[in-house]
């Protein structure tokens, strides 16, 4: 602590955390020093940080893997201002495999009050099936085993959204309505090919890195949107709810229709109105037993939407009993329940107990309606990380995707 001694018997004392005590006769002031060879007390400071930082010290971003694209690889600084309420997300991709660099922005300006303003706009590929894996899995399973769990497409498309958290005890709401604009148009190749980026293994299936993307129809969307968050967490309780409403009043139409279980609908004007929720929950049971729920819904009432709105079922990830995203429409359903029985007496090194699993899947989805539900039962063996599953369709009804059985074998990420 430095003394500062005022002429006239005044005294301020500097305190090493900024304090000042002050005693104050405005003279002149005499400051003693403390003695050569005594500790200098280099007190409290202020280090002003750069608004500007770049990720992994040189910019870069997580990097994705997929069927269409190849490597995606985000470059860009993140720019937070007003004590982190205001954050900028400048970004530039390069997509390796269509050789393209899409610019993209996104702002996201937070106020005291918990409102919250997200807008943003750019180029890039886009998906609606990201539910099914996160983009770190799909980019293993792709490059892996060439298990690419989503359709795309691409588009010039912009949205603002104003959101605000409400917290209720263990309950987090966060209502939102907004706006979206974009440019679609189609990416990929729409029937099995020869041209496909690399992955280990499944570069020539056609079921798998040669699997075709659908086409969309080319054309602009205009729509209001709605959405609500919510999150629950209690006494090893977790549940959470992802719902949107999008009412789109300028669309591309579809005048020669879409063929969907022989039916052709169509929409001339454009115009429809689609909700998209997702939902999960867990919790313990017995002991050290657990149950976890997943569900999926896309609902469109009324006119059919366009393809750029279709989601998808199949695969390890939802029905094992059916080819890779072989169903697919404005319309799915998707619910699947496990029960997991941790084998206590049995404590492998690194990995911890062997879990046994019973699981059981129910879904469809289709174009302008919803057709009768596959379902699945399974059981599976697994370790952290690591999970081998055998599934049986109950109801099998031989077609050319669907199967009486499957084996698969899923990662996670989850420690």
């Amino acid at each position: 602590m430095t003394r500062i001694l005022w002429r006239g018997g005044g005294i301020i004392h500097v305190v090493a955390f900024g304090a000042i005590l002050v005693s104050l006769s405005p003279l002149r002031a005499q400051v003693s020093t403390p003695p050569s060879g005594s500790p200098v007390d280099t007190g409290y400071v202020v280090y002003n940080e750069s608004p500007i930082s770049l990720p992994l010290g040189i910019g870069l971003r997580v990097p994705v893997y997929n069927r269409v694209d190849g490597l995606a690889l985000p470059w860009g600084p993140e720019i937070s201002l007003a004590g982190d309420r205001i954050h900028i997300d400048p970004t530039v991709t390069y997509r390796s495999h269509i050789g393209k660099f899409d610019p993209f922005l996104a702002a996201d300006l937070r106020s005291l009050s918990g409102i919250e303003i997200e807008i943003a706009g750019g180029r890039g590929t886009f998906t609606n099936d990201g539910w099914i894996r996160s983009g770190l899995l799909n980019s293993l399973a792709t490059i892996g085993v060439g298990s690419d769990a989503r359709n795309y497409f691409r588009a010039d498309r912009g949205w603002a959204m104003i959101s605000k958290e409400i917290a209720v005890r263990m309950l987090t709401l966060t209502p939102g309505i907004g706006a979206r604009t974009e440019n679609d148009w189609s990416t990929g190749v729409p029937i099995v090919h020869t041209t496909a980026p690399w992955s280990i293994f499944g570069k020539d299936a056609s079921l798998k890195m040669r699997r075709p993307n659908p086409s969309v129809t080319r054309g602009h969307v205009s729509s209001a949107l709605g959405r609500l968050l919510a999150a629950y967490e209690n006494a090893g309780v977790k549940a959470s709810f992802y719902g949107t409403v999008e009412r789109a009043f300028d669309a591309p139409p579809t005048p020669r229709g879409i063929e969907s279980a022989g039916v052709v609908v169509s929409n001339a004007s454009g115009d429809f109105t689609q909700l998209t929720l997702d939902g999960t929950a867990g919790f313990p049971t017995f002991r050290t037993q657990r149950f976890d729920f997943r569900g999926h819904a896309v609902l469109t009432p009324g006119d059919v939407a366009p393809p750029q709105r279709f989601a998808y079922l199949g695969g390890a990830g939802t029905l094992a009993t059916v080819d890779l995203l072989a169903l697919g429409g404005d319309r799915l359903f998707y619910v699947q329940g496990e029960y997991s029985v941790p084998i206590e007496t049995v404590q492998l090194p690194s990995v911890g107990n062997p879990i046994v699993s019973l699981r059981y899947a129910a879904g469809a989805a289709g174009v302008g309606e919803l057709p009768d539900l596959i379902q699945n039962l399974g059981i599976g063996v697994g370790v952290r990380l690591l999970k081998v599953e055998y599934h049986i369709d109950p109801n099998f009804k031989k077609t050319s995707f669907t199967h009486k059985n499957a084996f698969t074998v899923s990662l996670s990420l989850e420690m």
